[in-house]
């Protein structure tokens, strides 16, 4: 088949994962209110119920999408194995959803357990990843069974724990990884990776058929089994691609928000048990503290939670547009 039929059928795919996403999500939420897999929207004035575990329509859709490229072409192999470690990664953020595994009611244990369980879901990668690392100005460095049990199932637990970290006002970390994913997508085009357009294209079609519900005033959330899964995509898809220190630079606003959520724990300045601000009347934020990136602009200037989720955009063009520049 022609290169071009290629290009083709795998930008359809995209096409295709977004309809049926668009079709997935009417019912699929009237199934999670009846079910009562419900949170409050906490920057809405009254606080309203708003259906969580939206992850489900995007998995759904985004492997609607997997069959119709298997079905119509032959896909790379190493997708497969990929699809193991982003269900994994699905799954375990299904069950936390449901069963709220490491919550403040649990044992300590616990929460380890939450931490060092998804360090073993990136086994499947460990016979087709590059163990090599890529630093600017030094060139590849060959670490050899060091990058398979460290760098490697590192860099895939932490990317999917910073987008579920991300996950705060409507639309703010599914619109995020699209922002990521389209910029990398141009990259891995540029350095010749296309085989993982296979994974990027059918997850994006999903992603923002999952974004036209999620944006603000949000008709559904993620729940953890939706963002792990965007943070999963992202880090397989930089492993595979050895694209991890141009994924670090896209990812600095969430890590950024990583250390400042860190710092306030450690600092114990405030409460750190507080999850959630408010919202004034005239719909601005009421932010408690300047600890979180999100909360950080809202803290000293009066901003709606639209406003503020278009300066995490933005944060995020920026990073990732710096990373596609320079490496």
């Amino acid at each position: 088949m022609h290169l071009l039929n290629q290009e083709l059928i795998i930008t359809l795919s995209a096409f295709v994962t977004y309809v049926i996403g668009v079709i997935t999500f009417s019912p699929l939420l009237n199934k999670l209110k009846k079910r009562g897999y419900v949170g409050k929207d906490m920057y809405k004035v009254g606080h309203p119920p708003v259906p969580e575990m939206g992850g489900l329509g995007i998995a759904f859709a985004f492997l609607a999408g997997i069959i119709f490229l298997e079905s119509v072409t032959s896909i790379p192999f190493i997708i497969y194995p990929s699809l193991f470690v982003l269900l994994f990664y699905f799954l375990f953020g299904l069950l936390d959803d449901i069963l709220g595994i490491g919550t403040k009611e649990d044992l300590s244990h616990d929460k380890i357990i939450k931490i060092f369980i998804p360090l073993f879901f990136a086994f499947p990668l460990f016979r087709y990843v590059s163990t090599s690392l890529f630093i600017p100005g030094i060139g590849n460095i060959e670490l050899g069974l060091i990058y398979l049990i460290t760098v490697l199932p590192l860099f895939i637990m932490i990317t999917a724990n910073l987008v579920n970290m991300f996950s705060y006002y409507n639309g703010q970390s599914a619109g995020s990884v699209l922002i990521i994913l389209v910029i990398t997508t141009i990259k891995l085009f540029d350095i010749g990776e296309t085989d993982l357009f296979y994974l990027i294209l059918p997850f994006l079609g999903s992603t923002l058929a999952f974004l036209s519900y999620n944006l603000n005033p949000a008709g559904v959330f993620p729940g953890d089994c939706g963002d792990l899964l965007m943070g999963a995509v992202i880090g397989t898809t930089a492993v595979l691609s050895g694209l991890e220190f141009f994924m670090f630079i896209a990812l600095l606003p969430l890590i950024i928000n990583f250390l400042m959520v860190t710092y306030w724990f450690l600092s114990k300045k405030g409460d750190t048990d507080i999850k959630f601000g408010d919202v004034r009347k005239d719909g601005t934020i009421i932010a408690p503290n300047p600890y979180t990136i999100m909360w950080l602009f809202p803290y000293y200037f009066k901003l709606t939670e639209r406003q503020t989720t278009f300066l995490m955009y933005v944060l995020v063009i920026c990073s990732s547009i710096t990373a596609y520049i320079f490496l």
